[in-house]
């Protein structure tokens, strides 16, 4: 597996340094003269897949990769999504580089979009602990373990009466 992970690594970085044209894109006459807002609503969604030209098959299960091998793609995986102007932008402070690897493969045919001027952020927690590819890691359902004691940002802890407007 070792020689199959190095190939593989290569092929990432491979990937990397040859990111795909910028997609053509011929903006209407409104959005001439800002090609970043054109780009973005013209760019059409793609797989990471499609985009790279690595299809998800070829990474192995985690269960076929060691804690390390799996630190090394993660890594190899973060650059090309970054030569692609790609972000995870949620991946949880001390994730697990074998479940972030497991986390990377299964959104690997997330559709995004290429934008080569203003970049791309991908967020892959759902907003809900019971699906959220983070599970424990992620703090997605803080929002609703607050208690009626607890205060929320942005709202009053008074009581305000009917006659009083709230900001």
């Amino acid at each position: 597996m070792q020689r199959y992970i190095q190939q593989l690594i290569e092929d990432l970085e491979e990937a990397a340094k040859n990111p795909p044209a910028s997609p053509f894109i011929e903006p209407p006459p409104h959005l001439d003269n800002n090609p970043v807002e054109a780009e973005l609503a013209l760019v059409p969604f793609k797989p990471i897949a499609e985009w790279t030209g690595i299809d998800a098959k070829v990474f192995p299960d985690m269960i076929n990769v060691s804690r390390d091998e799996a630190d090394r793609v993660n890594h190899s995986i973060l650059q090309l999504l970054e030569s692609l102007q790609i972000e995870v932008v949620d991946i949880p402070k001390d994730f697990p580089p074998e479940l972030l690897y497991d986390v990377l493969i299964n959104h690997w045919d997330e559709p995004v979009q290429y934008l080569p001027s203003s970049g791309f952020d991908l967020e892959l927690c759902t907003g809900d602990p019971m699906t959220c590819p983070y599970g424990d890691y992620c703090n997605c359902g803080t929002w609703n373990d607050i208690t009626d004691e607890e205060e929320i940002p942005g709202k009053s802890s008074r009581n305000l009466t009917d006659d009083e407007i709230p900001f």
